[in-house]
């Protein structure tokens, strides 16, 4: 499938979820209406009962948009007013493309607290070898069902003048509308639009649209069966008990069909992402909830992460204590940075991510920095060696393929151990291993010798020059092992040690999640940015559609709470800024 097949469908569903924070951007004062960070939107979007359970993707936002944007422009500051109507203009151009409606004058007087997008199935046909063709569901709420049938037949005899062929049918006692401009049976469409458009008015509560009928066909069939629907589903209603009810949005994804939908690559999977990694075989989720929620400062999300049928995940309820150590020697910005008390576990909690990332040259870097300089035996020995607390930081330059990573650990018998197996390894590999003091620190170096060809001169020829380059850096720092592959990254640290200056600016943001937890994960979303712009073409895409929302994201911090043997849970929060970039 092209790119361009679900860029549009995944930018409205992105828009849809992240636009709920942007009533953030400014912050709050005493007199702000606080109930929507208070109280939250609706309870759970009703419209689920038209999803059937097999559905990729499922998106919902419980208040009304216009609620948002107008919280949004009115505590912003005056001078940034224009660009937030600017902002919010796109992201309505984005959303109602092609349609000729207008949110404010058609959508407005009548809709709801409640829209709902899905993904409901990847293939209509479910026949890979002619090409996928994704059904998209997207579900209104009605607080006035006379506009809104008023505002439906506007719409349809405008495509009708239009020269479209109108074809009405009955299912199940409701009436579908949907357009035709060849004039005969719409077949499954190949390419994104509005050719095979169809709505219908359920009971005059939704108004159900979708790009071709037979999407609203199984939506209808889907509501009148209720075990087929999502709101009977029993992941979603587990799910739903582990998170809190203080939502203005929900998101609910069956993992490995949505990687299937994201990557465009074949028919829908029925295989689970597997959370295993170094011998937990048995860890796997196959569907999982994200609830929405807003703060002062941004967007606070929790996700639920359901085991897959047939499977249990291993309890585990850890609590990191240390993490202010640790954090202290973290350089301040890192492109990405974790804290946590088992660095198996950050592997296990990427390693699903990191599936759907397939291709992409980046996430591999985050996800073991150490790949790129350790065969996959050593890297696994790293992880399991690093037996306690730890910190990681990795640094990604926008033009350069290289990377930094700096680990610290509090020094035990084992990873003492592990680092004297790896410098005997290394040696076998090519690398020397030699001792430096640095700033009083007897400092272990891995270098690579490489040489410079001669260059000839005016009275001869530029002798032969042997140049090593630093691979790795190990010493001890207070109680802490500390690895990295910069000398001025170990400068860093070393440095701190003699003139602390605190842990990172993003650790102060910690209290917007849950405590305690077992561990953090920290991307800067700016330094990103430019190194998905620089290296990813597809993601340049996606970043023009999603620009409005992603312009004023500035970092994602995620912690995990550890899981029962049904369940895995963990929170996010989006740090907004309402500075246009």
């Amino acid at each position: 499938m092209k790119f361009r097949t679900f860029i549009v469908p995944l930018a409205v569903i992105a828009g849809l979820v992240l636009v709920v924070g942007l009533g953030l951007l400014g912050g709050f004062g005493l007199r702000t209406p606080l109930y929507l960070i208070e109280r939250g939107g609706s309870a759970n979007p009703a419209a689920l009962q038209f999803v059937p359970k097999q559905s990729p993707v499922v998106a919902s936002v419980l208040a009304r948009p216009d609620r948002l944007s107008q919280l949004w422009e009115y505590l912003a500051k005056p001078k940034l007013r224009p660009g937030i109507k600017a902002d919010m203009a796109q992201i309505e151009r984005i959303l109602l493309a092609n349609t000729g409606l207008s949110y404010e004058r058609d959508l407005q007087p009548w809709l709801g607290e409640e829209i709902t997008v899905a993904v409901v199935s990847t293939d209509l046909d479910q026949d890979s070898t002619n090409g996928l063709s994704p059904g998209y569901l997207v579900a209104l709420s009605c607080r006035d069902s006379a506009l809104a049938r008023r505002t439906l037949e506007l719409f349809w005899q405008n495509r009708a003048l239009s020269g479209d062929a109108l074809t009405f049918e009955e299912v199940a006692g409701n009436r579908l509308i949907y357009a035709n401009r060849q004039a005969e049976r719409p077949r499954l469409s190949r390419e994104p639009g509005l050719e095979q458009l169809a709505t219908v008015l359920v009971a005059n509560r939704f108004v159900l649209a979708a790009n071709h009928p037979e999407v609203l066909r199984q939506a209808l069939r889907a509501a009148q069966a209720t075990e087929a629907n999502l709101l009977s589903d029993q992941r979603y209603r587990l799910a739903l008990r582990t998170l809190p009810p203080e939502r203005v949005g929900l998101l609910a994804a069956n993992l490995s069909k949505a990687a299937s939908w994201l990557t465009g690559e074949g028919a829908e999977g029925t295989t689970p992402l597997t959370l295993e990694t170094l011998g937990t075989p048995d860890n796997q989720v196959d569907w999982g909830l994200v609830s929405v929620g807003l703060n002062r400062q941004g967007i606070v999300a929790e996700v639920a992460l359901t085991a897959s049928p047939g499977h249990r995940l291993q309890p585990r309820q850890h609590h990191l204590t240390d993490w202010y150590g640790l954090a202290q020697y973290l350089p301040d910005p890192l492109t990405f940075a974790a804290l946590g008390i088992d660095l198996t576990l950050l592997a296990q909690a990427l390693h699903p991510i990191s599936q759907l990332w397939e291709g992409n040259p980046l996430w591999p870097t985050l996800e073991r920095p150490f790949d790129s300089l350790l065969e996959t035996d050593q890297t696994n020995l790293m992880l399991t060696g690093v037996d306690q607390g730890y910190g990681l930081g990795v640094v990604l330059q926008a033009r350069t393929p290289t990377l930094t990573w700096l680990l610290l650990s509090p020094v035990s018998e084992q990873l003492t151990q592990t680092l004297k197996t790896l410098n005997d390894q290394v040696q076998g590999q090519g690398l020397g291993v030699g001792q430096v003091d640095l700033f009083g620190h007897p400092t272990t170096v891995w270098t690579r010798l490489s040489l410079i060809p001669a260059v000839p001169r005016t009275g001869g020829t530029e002798p032969l020059q042997i140049k090593a380059d630093v691979v790795s850096l190990q010493t001890r720092v207070d109680r802490y092992q500390v690895l990295t592959s910069s000398p001025a990254t170990m400068e860093q640290v070393l440095l701190t040690n003699q003139r602390p200056v605190g842990p990172p600016e993003w650790t102060q943001h910690l209290d917007r999640l849950r405590q305690p937890a077992e561990a953090y994960v920290h991307l800067d979303w700016p330094q990103l940015q430019r190194v998905l712009e620089e290296r990813g073409a597809p993601f340049r895409l996606w970043q023009a559609a999603a620009r409005p929302v992603l312009k004023h994201l500035q970092q994602i911090t995620a912690a995990s709470y550890g899981q029962t043997d049904q369940v895995q849970t963990m929170g996010l929060f989006f740090q907004l800024s309402n500075q246009p970039l």
